[in-house]
Formats: C-alpha cells, structure tokens, sequence
C-alpha cells in the first residue's frame, strides 16, 4: 500500500494555480513546488449523488498509469488536507519558464493556416480536423515535430482510461524565457478519467448489468473532440483505423501496457486513511473492468489488424 501523506502542515508555497479542475493551493515538498488539488464539490451538477468528485484519486491513477506506460508525467502524490482526500502535484516549471498550450499556439496568426481552415470542412472547436493541420502547418508545432506523437499518444492513452478531457489548455509546450528553447511539456490534468463522478450505488448498477457497462465504457465513449461537428467516440475512431499518425500511436502505446504493472497501481490505493473513505472496492472493480474491456475489446483486435497488415 502506498502511504498517504497529511499535508495540513506543509508550507505554503505562496504561488496561486488556476484552472477549472476544483481548488488547489500551493505548498513545499522537499524544497520543490508542488500544489494541492481538491475534489470539486457536485453541487451544481445533475444526477450526481456524491458531495464531491473523485478527480484527486482519477488524477492520481490517470498520471501513474500514463507513467506506467513510460510517458514523461507530472509527479503526483496521495493524502489528506481539510479532511479531504487530495492529490498532489509536482510543478514542473522553472522560474524563467511558462507553458505554451495548444489553445495559446493555434491562435497565433499565420494567415496561411487562416486561409486552409477557412477551405476545410472544421465546423466547431475541438474539430480533430483543425488539430492536424495545427500540428502538421503551425510554425511552433513544426519546431519539434515528436509533438503530433505526443498528441495522438494521449489520445490513445486517454482512450483507454475514459479521459473525455484533454482540452486545448492542458497539453503543449514548456518555454524557457532565458535561453528561448521550447519543449514538449509533461503530460498533466488527468482529473477526468475513470467515472469520477459516480457513487458506489451507481457502479454496483453498472457492474451488475452487461448491457448497461458495456453501453458505459464502450457505446457512450466520448473525447473533448469533434469530427464534422459530431463528437468523437475515441474508441470507434480508433477501431476505424483511418488516421495513421492514431494507427501509429496505437501500437507503440499497446506494446508499452502493462497490466500486471496497472493492477498494482489500482491495488496499492488503500480504502481508507484515518476513518476517510479514499477507494471503495466498488470504484477498484468498475475501473479495472474498463480498462480490461478497453485493451481487450478495442486495443488487442486493432493492434493485431494493424501489425498483421504491416507484414
């Protein structure tokens, strides 16, 4: 079992952190910054019976296992602040560097790419469309080319952890202001995978009906992007194998899963730390079960149609 750290005593950092994931507060870890990020409370939202998502235990599990898999992710750890279960996040920013996110890149003019989406069929925001020709025109995206990998590396990976969030603000670049050098930023803001919304009486209906899991985690599978104005099913757009740059990421990333490795992630999570409830067995069983079902039912076909069909 990993053991859960008690951050009420940690010092405060004194750097704020934004972002619509829920608050967070910055602290010192070791001399390093690192920042706190709370569960989001669910009282505006409908049909949610719980008082407050799971996101820091999603965050936790979605960064682990994208470390699992051997792709550069922010440092995250488990605990306690305010009576909540919180995670932890290592800033990877140095003082003279900020982040370049694709959001802040597509919208630096190019009056070329303007002229190429104003010809294209792009009819919404978060038009997959409109990401290739970023990646493939835009004159940053061309500075370090591994960036179209790293894109449809998380869309694979997303794909497999129910990650319906990768949004403009959340991947891109790392600038340093000193020495004018871009890289390609870690992979962070991982709070909206694995159903971190539902209590344990919704997921015991889940796991309990075969028809009704297999309609959550495969039919109803949905991303932040949208395809002809439609949103994107990741895992049927996968399985249409039409895009080869998700074909190519498809199969470097599924020999890279490890699910001995994965399992132990889920089962070093305790159940409870000092009488606050951490993971239920119910949440354990329902997010194994999905990610079983994914590599299983999507991954493994593909990547054999794919392998086979390169030889």
């Amino acid at each position: 079992m990993i053991k859960l750290l008690n951050f009420n005593n940690y010092e405060l950092s004194g750097i704020t952190y934004g972002g619509h994931g829920g608050s967070k507060k910055g602290i010192i870890i070791d001399n390093e910054k690192w920042f706190l990020k709370y569960p989001k409370t669910t009282k505006s939202m409908e049909n949610v019976n719980l008082s407050y998502t799971t996101t820091p235990i999603s965050e936790y599990l979605g960064s682990c296992i994208y470390e699992s898999i051997g792709i550069d992710t922010h440092k995250t750890k488990l605990g306690i602040a305010n009576n909540k279960i919180v995670v932890a996040c290592k800033d990877f920013l140095n003082d003279n560097e900020i982040i370049f996110d694709y959001n802040s890149i597509k919208n630096n003019y190019d009056e070329n790419i303007e002229q190429i989406f104003i010809s294209s069929s792009i009819k919404s925001d978060n038009d997959i469309e409109e990401v290739m020709i970023s990646l493939d025109k835009n004159a940053y995206f061309k500075l370090i080319p591994e960036i179209k990998n790293r894109f449809w590396d998380m869309f694979v990976v997303d794909a497999l952890i129910s990650n319906n969030d990768r949004n403009d603000g959340n991947w891109g670049f790392i600038y340093d202001r000193k020495t004018k050098k871009l890289r390609i930023a870690p992979v962070f803001d991982n709070g909206a995978c694995f159903n971190n919304k539902l209590d344990d009486e919704r997921i015991f209906a889940i796991l309990n009906d075969e028809n009704r899991f297999i309609q959550n985690v495969y039919h109803s599978a949905t991303s932040i992007f949208k395809e002809n104005g439609k949103i994107i099913n990741p895992l049927k757009y996968i399985e249409s194998m039409k895009n080869k740059d998700c074909n190519d990421a498809l199969i470097r990333i599924f020999k890279r899963i490890d699910l001995d490795k994965i399992n132990e992630i889920f089962n070093e999570i305790p159940l409870e730390y000092n009488g606050i409830s951490v993971f239920s067995e119910a949440q354990r069983k329902l997010y194994l079960k999905i990610l079983i079902y994914r590599y299983e039912k999507v991954f493994l076909p593909i990547y054999n149609k794919l392998v086979g069909s390169n030889n």
